[in-house]
């Protein structure tokens, strides 16, 4: 499932601003997560940073959090660490169907202000991981087997491959701007 182009269909589509991206202490997040994030994430985040600009969502910047950052205890891996748990909880809370995966599974990358999840399902590699949505309006997660980027730039270009993202706020977004 190697989205390796999904990142160039989606900056052709929108480019990022040059002031985006953020840097990642990979090597330590990877180790504190205990997983190696897929390659095209880490491109987005290089080019992007946490979102895509006047769009309803937000990309999860993964982190490693130490008692000098947070002051929270059993916090070691931040906004990402956090909103991963509240997904698990949701999955485990709507008992999803047609899906083999369970709770521990996912891990979140990305959410909208009208509580929309953007996950992975870590089976396998990680350049293999599908996108596994939960859209909050209908308590639904739908899975598509392709990766983050070539998910993003299918629903900027309006797809048909993302029917269930068809009233998003991203979706076709990226035609319009053309």
């Amino acid at each position: 499932m190697n989205d390796r182009g999904g990142l160039a269909g989606l900056v052709c589509l929108l480019p990022p601003s040059a002031e985006a991206g953020v840097m990642v202490d990979w090597e330590a997040v990877q180790r504190a997560w205990e997983l190696v994030f897929p390659s095209d994430f880490k491109g987005f985040l290089a080019r992007y940073g946490d979102g895509l600009s006047d769009l309803d969502l937000s990309v999860l910047v993964p982190s490693t959090v130490t008692p000098e950052t947070c002051d929270e205890p059993g916090a070691p891996l931040g906004g990402m660490g956090f909103i991963t748990a509240d997904t698990r909880t949701t999955w485990v809370d709507t008992e999803p169907t047609g899906i083999d995966a369970a709770a521990e599974d996912l891990v979140a990358w990305g959410a909208s202000s009208s509580a929309d999840l953007y996950c992975w399902l870590t089976h396998g590699d990680s350049e293999d991981w599908p996108v596994v949505l939960f859209s909050h309006g209908d308590d639904a997660w739908t899975r598509f087997d392709c990766g983050m980027t070539e998910f993003l730039r299918r629903v900027l270009s309006a797809d048909d491959r993302v029917d269930a993202m068809k009233d998003s706020v991203p979706r076709g977004a990226g035609s319009r701007r053309l």
